[in-house]
C-alpha cells in the first residue's frame, strides 16, 4: 500500500485485504477487521458531530478492551489526534495534560474526572454508568462516516505524554508519517503475516504500543491485548503467551526478567512463539542468557529509541551475544534513519569515542505540545544540513563496525520499568507536601527493573511525616510508576560548594 496520510488508512487496507480475519482477540471476545472498521466509522460519525476534526485533540482514556481500539481508529477517522491517558493517573495530572493538549472531547472506559467537567465539551464512554456521558454502544445505530479520510492537522496522529523535568508532563507530537514508517519497517523486519498473533503488553500511552497496534493492522494480524489483571503477575503472563498462542511478543525487558525469575517458564508451551522483541530499558545480559536457554528456537531483538523518534535503531541477538557478558548493543539505524554522535560542542566524535546521540528521519517528532521553547532545545539542525535532528540525551559510542553501544544519560532522566522518569517531576510533587523542606530523587541500580527510585527528603523545622503519608502524597500527585520505591529521610541533604543538592554524594552514601 502507499504511504498512509492517516493511520485509519492502515485499517481500511486491512479490512479490504483481510476483512474476515480476526483483528482483536481479547478475553474470549474477538472482532473481525470488517466489524472493526464498521464500528469505528459509526463512532467516527458521532465524534465528528461532537466537533472532532483535523486539529482537534481527543482524550483516549481506556483500559485494555475492544472498545479502546474502536475508539482509537474512530478518532483517527475524523482526522483528530488521539491523546492516550491512563484512567488511573491522578486527576490533577490528567487535567494538566488536557490543558496542554487542548482537549475538548473525552473518550474512555469511564467519564472524565469531575475536575475536568468545565474543560471537556463532550464525553463518550464504553460503559453507560454516568448520566452526563454518552455511551459508545449507542454509536452502533449511527451511520458510517463517509467521504475521504482527512489528513490530521500538521500530520499529528497522537500526543504521548511523558515525564517532564519541570514537574509538568510533556506531550510528544507523533506523526502519521512516523507510525506509518515504523509499522512498515516492523512488519517487514519481523516478517509479520495475517497468521501472527501479536501481544499488546504496553499501555496505550506508552510508545511500545504503536508497534502492537499499527504493525499488526498493517499485516492483517490478530492483536491480543494483555488483560490488566494478568500483566503484573509473571506466571499468569507466561501462561497467557502460551495459551493465547502468541507468535510475536514485544515488551520492556523487566517484564521478561520477571517471567524468567518467577514465571516457571519450563512449565509452559511456547511452541507458537517465534520472535521476542524488547525495548525501553537495558536488558540485563545474565537474564537474556537465561531466557534464551528457557525459550529456545525463538529470535530475539533489542529495539532502541525515545518517544520523540519512536524506534530508531535495532540489534538482532546473535550467537556472539549469547557468549558475551557485555551489555547488548542498541545496534544500527532502521530504514531511512540517520544518526550522529556529537560532543558537548556539537562536533561529531571519532569512532569509539562517546557522545550524545542525534537522530533524524521519518519517525521524528514535530515537537512538544504547547512548548515551543523545549521544541527548539531538543530539535536542532541536522549535522548533514537536511532538516532537523533530535537530541536524545543518551550517551553512546560506535564500534569499529558501526554498531552503537548505549553508555547512559547525559542528564538526570531515569529509566525504570521501561518508563522515562524525570526526577524533577517527582521532586515537584514532594515539594507540594507541607512538611518537606528539601527533596531529591535518585536512581538505584536494580537487576530486574534497571533502576529503582529513591526519594531523599528533609523536613521543615518542627515538621515530620510517616513514610506511609509520603507514599500516599505521591500517589495522589504522580502515576504509580513514579512513586519512589525507597525513602531516605535525613536532617539535611548534602550540598555542593555552589549550594545545590549534591546528587553524587547522595548516590555514593548508600
Amino acid at each position: 500500500m502507499n504511504a498512509a496520510t492517516n493511520v485509519f488508512d492502515l485499517l481500511a487496507h486491512a479490512a479490504d485485504t483481510h476483512g474476515n480475519g480476526v483483528a482483536i482477540d481479547y478475553c474470549g471476545e474477538s472482532i473481525r477487521y470488517v466489524e472493526l472498521i464498521d464500528r469505528a466509522e459509526r463512532l467516527a460519525t458521532v465524534l465528528r458531530d461532537a466537533g472532532a476534526q483535523p486539529g482537534s485533540r481527543v482524550a483516549h482514556a481506556f483500559a485494555k478492551s475492544i472498545d479502546a481500539l474502536v475508539a482509537m481508529f474512530a478518532i483517527a477517522r475524523t482526522g483528530a489526534a488521539y491523546v492516550p491517558i491512563d484512567p488511573a493517573w491522578p486527576a490533577d495530572r490528567i487535567a494538566c495534560i488536557c490543558d496542554d493538549a487542548g482537549i475538548g472531547i473525552w473518550t474512555g472506559t469511564n467519564a472524565p474526572p469531575i475536575e475536568l467537567a468545565s474543560r471537556v465539551r463532550r464525553a463518550f464512554v464504553s460503559r453507560a454508568d454516568n448520566s452526563d456521558a454518552v455511551a459508545l454502544a449507542s454509536s452502533v445505530e449511527s451511520p458510517r462516516m463517509t467521504g475521504a479520510v482527512p489528513a490530521p492537522d500538521r500530520g499529528i496522529a497522537n500526543l504521548l505524554f511523558t515525564s517532564g523535568s519541570t514537574g509538568r508532563p510533556k506531550g510528544v507530537e507523533v506523526t502519521t508519517l512516523s507510525l506509518d514508517h515504523f509499522s512498515r519497517w516492523g512488519a517487514n523486519q519481523f516478517q509479520l503475516t495475517s497468521a501472527d498473533r501479536i501481544a499488546n503488553h504496553a499501555p496505550f500511552n506508552f510508545d511500545l504500543s504503536t508497534f502492537d497496534i499499527f504493525a499488526s493492522v498493517r499485516a492483517g494480524a490478530t492483536m491480543c491485548p494483555v488483560p490488566e489483571r494478568v500483566k503484573m503477575f509473571p506466571y499468569q503472563l507466561a501462561k497467557f503467551i502460551a495459551e493465547q498462542r502468541i507468535s510475536v511478543w514485544y515488551s520492556v525487558p523487566s517484564a521478561l526478567v520477571m517471567m524468567q525469575l518467577r514465571g516457571q517458564l519450563a512449565e509452559h508451551d511456547f511452541s507458537s512463539l517465534r520472535h521476542v522483541i524488547f525495548a525501553g530499558e537495558v536488558m540485563p545480559t545474565p537474564a537474556l542468557h537465561a531466557l534464551i536457554g528457557l525459550i529456545p528456537n525463538v529470535k530475539w531483538t533489542n529495539l532502541y529509541g525515545p518517544t520523540e523518534t519512536n524506534v530508531c535503531t535495532y540489534h538482532s541477538v546473535n550467537h556472539n551475544d549469547t557468549l558475551s557478558t557485555a551489555p547488548l548493543p542498541i545496534g544500527r539505524p532502521i530504514s531511512d534513519t540517520r544518526v550522529w554522535i556529537v560532543s558537548d560542542d556539537s562536533r561529531e566524535v571519532a569512532t569509539g569515542e562517546s557522545g550524545e546521540l542525534l537522530v533524524a528521519g521519518p519517525t521524528l517528532t514535530t515537537g512538544y505540545a504547547n512548548d515551543a521553547q523545549l521544541t527548539r532545545l531538543r530539535l536542532v539542525p541536522a549535522p548533514d544540513g537536511d532538516g532537523l535532528a533530535y537530541r536524545t540525551g543518551d550517551r553512546v559510542r560506535a564500534r569499529d563496525d558501526g554498531v552503537l553501544l548505549f553508555e547512559g544519560r547525559i542528564d538526570r532522566m531515569i529509566k525504570c520499568r521501561g518508563h522515562r522518569i524525570e526526577p524533577g517531576e517527582i521532586e515537584a510533587a514532594l515539594f507540594g507536601h507541607p512538611s518537606i523542606r528539601e527533596a531529591a530523587v535518585i536512581a538505584v541500580a536494580d537487576p530486574v527493573f534497571g533502576n529503582r527510585l529513591r526519594a531523599c527528603v528533609a523536613f521543615r523545622d518542627g515538621a515530620g511525616a510517616s513514610q506511609a503519608d509520603l507514599i500516599a502524597h505521591c500517589r495522589a500527585n504522580v502515576p504509580a510508576y513514579m512513586v519512589p520505591d525507597e525513602w531516605d529521610i535525613r536532617d539535611a541533604l548534602p550540598q555542593t560548594d555552589r549550594g545545590k543538592i549534591d546528587l553524587r554524594a547522595l548516590a555514593d552514601s548508600r
